[in-house]
């Protein structure tokens, strides 16, 4: 695929005003064209993901993908899988401090093995657990150079540990990562019967547990809290959530704290702060059935804010991971 790329700014202009009429709206018309129209593009626009493993690299090999996000927003529209509360783990009661051996990856799970390229070093991961999808891209042209982050591979989702005691003590660590790919740890102190995670995961490596649990069984997997794809730091016209039961019916959630999580404010992230783009929460649980769909529009001061090697207005703070 040939792919011409020019550092810009561009402007595209039709018509050039003098402003000899000194009230700033009008002047006299020096420069017309004729032909004055709307722009036109092939296959629509997109935004470029600035990230650096994701950016355009100046003399790449056509190889070398460019992502972005189509229509300059970050979508999810997909139907995730039914919520399953042992997809990861099953009735197990793992004792001292030991990692969990994982259930084997399942379409019927919601789960797929997979690896990925690790944004930190440009090589394979070991093999991951990918949540609802492995499909990350939209490659276009003969050589994919250009690829879009694909709506339809869904979020990262929050991960949920049921014990079968309310007296266990100690933590749980959760190792994986984020729908882009970055590495992420979270830790969920034990107490409960219904831990559920902050953080939104698109892929698993390991779960650990620290002490030896009194539950006779623990049973690990995936919940109703979805990740934005974008950082949420206040709701309106630039966030919006809808839930379509069906293909002809559909609803616009009317977003309130009570539902969503903003994005996390730390400086510095650690296994215990909340997801670093916001979570959404459904009110409605999953069932294989239900479209979820999630359109984030950057609003101008947060793409105006973003420099070299500061994206958290568009993506959050830099994801903890202990790993």
């Amino acid at each position: 695929m040939a792919l011409t790329a020019l550092p810009g700014p561009f402007v595209q202009y039709g018509i050039t005003l003098s402003s000899t009429s000194g009230d700033g709206l009008t002047g006299q018309d020096y420069e017309h064209n004729p032909q004055r129209a709307p722009m036109v593009t092939d296959l629509g626009d997109a935004m470029m993901d600035p990230r650096s493993a994701y950016s355009y690299d100046p003399g790449s090999k056509s190889t070398v993908q460019t992502m972005g996000f189509f229509n300059n927003a970050a979508m999810v529209d997909y139907v995730p899988i039914t919520l399953n509360a042992s997809a990861l783990v099953s009735n197990t009661g793992s004792s001292g401090v030991s990692t969990f051996t994982l259930v084997a990856a399942s379409s019927a799970n919601g789960t797929y093995p997979t690896t990925i390229i690790a944004p930190e070093t440009g090589k394979a991961t070991g093999t991951l657990i990918a949540l609802d999808s492995t499909a990350a891209l939209l490659n276009f042209g003969s050589d994919a150079t250009i690829a879009i982050w694909n709506p339809a591979a869904g979020t990262g989702r929050n991960i949920v540990i049921k014990p079968s005691s309310n007296l266990d003590a100690g933590t749980f660590s959760i190792a994986g990562r984020d729908m882009y790919g970055f590495k992420m740890t979270e830790t969920i102190t034990a107490g409960s019967t219904n831990l559920a995670g902050k953080k939104a995961f698109k892929y698993i490596s390991s779960i650990t547990n620290c002490t030896t649990p009194t539950s006779t069984g623990i049973s690990i997997g995936f919940g109703d809290v979805y990740g934005f794809p974008m950082a949420v730091s206040y709701v309106g016209l630039n966030c919006q959530v809808s839930l379509n039961s069906s293909a002809n019916n559909s609803s616009i959630t009317n977003l309130s704290t009570t539902t969503v999580v903003l994005a996390s404010t730390v400086a510095t992230q650690t296994s215990t702060t909340p997801d670093v783009r916001g979570t959404y929460a459904s009110s409605t649980a999953s069932n294989g059935v239900l479209r979820l769909q999630m359109l984030v529009t950057p609003t101008a001061g947060q793409v105006a804010n973003i420099t070299s090697t500061n994206f958290a207005p568009l993506f959050g703070g830099v994801q903890y991971s202990s790993v």
